[in-house]
């Protein structure tokens, strides 16, 4: 049987060791397609992803694209000109356009166009690729082309802070925009990819395919009720949305959970670190119980020795991998609504709510008695490990290849 030959674009590149579940989520997809199809992966050459295409895990045949160095006046006049459209026109009007230096390094690469235009599928990972999709149906009218939406932008601009008159019309007007933008990607592709029908709704509920992140092993051991009442947080610091549910749960839930839990620990886990979350911790008085453990290679081990995990997120969209991991870990799970959103499942929390004196409340209430708290996450645990499982993934992701 011939071998689809298939070009991946995102902006991101999966690999060994990848900081964020993001990018774990594409290492996974990165493995299935070379494994069983003829791939081309295209990215962005930003400085990033010139060190992610040097670590284990990337494809054979990875291009990046855009930022490109020795090239004569015409050239490096490109590059300068995309840079500008780049901070003055997608950072401040536009968030989710696609990257300007990506796009200006593909339509000047004759490779990575022969790619595209040879290809049976093209698979858009992440709405900034996905608006790519009109370009790709020029370049290549046959291909079937997949998009997959990590989160709905719009649902997530419109959740950023608004706290004046000029940010909200601001937040307003990127999120209606993203909207048009949704709507218009959706009509031209061949295949909606979506980690939950939560997200389809968002998109106008489309035909479409949810696809199960590849979060569980399926090898996760049973959790024993923890020895220690430590409570974790597992999340890609860098995130802005990340960086401030770390702040707001440090000041308003976690002083309640010590009010009545002078030993629990509250362990940040995950790269990225800002410093304006490092100099808070670092102002905390001691014995806060407040611990910054940043990027850990045995990630395993951290939710084995967990009590409960916690997810504070108050912004983004889209399934939140952070909670997904710790249900298949086994570990109790004690999120606000946004970090719950998407995953469908019959009693998976030990504390589901916004406010912090019901977070703290919850997360005292683990502590108090771990071997209940267990009971309930055994079960949700072997769900978690199936529906979330590496093998339903594969399967999902080979029905999309049909051409």
């Amino acid at each position: 049987m011939t071998r689809p030959r298939v070009v991946l674009i995102s902006m991101y590149v999966g690999h060994k060791g990848v900081p964020h579940a993001g990018g774990r989520y594409l290492l996974e997809l990165q493995r299935l397609l070379e494994r069983e199809t003829d791939l081309t992966m295209l990215t962005v050459g930003n400085r990033l992803n010139h060190e992610s295409a040097t670590k284990p895990g990337v494809p054979r045949r990875l291009l990046l694209l855009g930022h490109e160095t020795g090239l004569g006046v015409v050239g490096k006049a490109q590059n300068r000109l995309a840079a500008i459209v780049e901070t003055r026109w997608r950072h401040r009007r536009d968030p989710g356009m696609p990257f300007i230096p990506f796009v200006v390094g593909l339509l000047r690469s004759s490779e990575a166009r022969a790619a595209v235009r040879e290809a049976d599928v093209i698979d858009l990972q992440y709405s900034e690729s996905i608006r790519l999709v009109r370009l790709l149906r020029r370049l290549n009218p046959t291909a079937r082309i997949t998009g997959t939406f990590h989160d709905v932008m719009s649902q997530s601009f419109s959740r950023e802070p608004q706290d004046s008159p000029g940010e909200r019309r601001y937040w307003q007007g990127v999120a209606q925009r993203s909207r048009g933008h949704e709507k218009a990607m959706v009509a031209r592709l061949d295949e909606v990819l979506v980690f939950s029908d939560k997200d389809a709704e968002l998109l106008g509920d489309p035909p479409h395919t949810v696809v199960h992140p590849p979060l569980s092993a399926g090898d996760e051991p049973p959790h024993p009720p923890a020895a220690e009442p430590v409570v974790l947080v597992v999340s890609y610091l860098a995130r802005d949305e990340n960086n401030k549910a770390a702040l707001w749960a440090i000041d308003h839930v976690w002083p309640l959970v010590r009010e009545q839990r002078p030993d629990a620990v509250l362990r940040f886990v995950g790269g990225g670190v800002s410093d304006q979350l490092r100099e808070r911790v670092a102002a905390l008085p001691d014995g806060s119980g407040v611990v910054l453990a940043g990027f850990v290679d045995d990630l395993g081990a951290e939710y084995d020795a967990a009590a409960a995990a916690l997810v504070p997120v108050l912004q983004g969209a889209g399934v939140k991998f952070k909670t997904v991991e710790a249900l298949c870990h086994g570990v109790p799970v004690v999120t606000t609504t946004v970090g719950a959103e998407g995953i469908e499942g019959d009693d998976l929390y030990a504390g589901l709510a916004d406010d912090p004196m019901a977070l703290a409340s919850a997360l005292v209430a683990v502590l108090a008695d771990t071997q209940r708290a267990q009971e309930r996450s055994d079960r949700v645990q072997d769900w978690a490990q199936e529906a979330y499982g590496r093998a339903r993934f594969e399967e999902t992701i080979r029905g999309t290849w049909q051409v």
